[in-house]
């Protein structure tokens, strides 16, 4: 009897004990925060462009040779200042290198181009500017915000310029054609619109300074040559799309 009354006793207490744990709050548990999710920007990418052109050509005189007679010179007589303008299209290729919230990469386009202008020089002659085609090799440096990158560009530039004089609608004529070399500053935004596809606007300034030219006239039995200095700069709004190979969400603590 003893024995079943103790036992009966050691079950209530049991009982309770157990009961009274199951009432104590619960411990709380700690949770990791969030993950944050970084857009992937790392890799070789390709793609297309299309925009606009604009920018002004000034020239200056500086001699004019008369066949084997010699020449004048030792000044320098503006003859002109234009605006010029057109559209551009063409392809870029590229690389991007991405460090946490950092991206690094460097980028080559071309472009075909309609960029022209006219107007008239030294009261009875019209000068005209033609770009056929710019190209550009520029770095990039830009920051991801969400799945938008945010960047900013410098680099050099390469234009194809045909520079021409005539006397109204007659035969005297003269132009150069030549590839100018210049520097370039540019900015951009470019948004994923997935894994590899993304679109991007950005504007470009180009200044190609000043070179010197010669130009060759002849009218019946006589030569002429023109020597002048022509500054020339361009600024270039372009909207594109560009395929990424590889790319993505990827996720990190930064």
């Amino acid at each position: 009897m003893k024995r079943q009354i103790i036992g009966a006793a050691a079950a209530m207490l049991l009982s309770c004990g157990w009961a009274s744990a199951a009432d104590l709050p619960a411990k709380h548990v700690y949770k990791a925060p969030p993950v944050a999710a970084v857009w992937g920007w790392t890799g070789f990418y390709v793609g297309v462009h299309i925009g606009t052109g604009w920018g002004n050509v000034e020239s200056e005189l500086t001699s004019i040779g008369l066949g084997g007679l010699g020449g004048f010179g030792g000044g320098a007589f503006p003859i002109s200042s234009h605006n010029v303008s057109g559209f551009l299209g063409g392809g870029q290729v590229g690389y991007n290198w991405q460090m946490g919230w950092v991206v690094l990469g460097v980028e080559g386009e071309i472009s075909g181009a309609g960029i022209k202008g006219t107007t008239p020089c030294l009261v009875i002659l019209a000068c005209k500017t033609e770009t056929d085609w710019i190209a550009t090799l520029a770095g990039r440096l830009g920051v991801t915000i969400d799945k938008a990158l945010v960047y900013v560009k410098g680099g050099v530039a390469w234009a194809d310029s045909e520079y021409s004089i005539r006397l109204g609608g007659g035969g005297i004529s003269s132009k150069v054609d030549t590839t100018r070399f210049g520097v370039l500053l540019g900015m951009g935004v470019e948004y994923a619109l997935n894994q590899n596809w993304s679109a991007k606007i950005e504007y470009e300034y180009i200044d190609f300074g000043h070179d010197t030219f010669n130009f060759p006239f002849a009218f019946g039995p006589f030569t002429a040559t023109a020597t002048a200095n022509i500054w020339q700069n361009l600024h270039t709004v372009k909207a594109g799309v560009n395929y990424r190979f590889g790319g993505g969400a990827i996720f990190a603590n930064f």
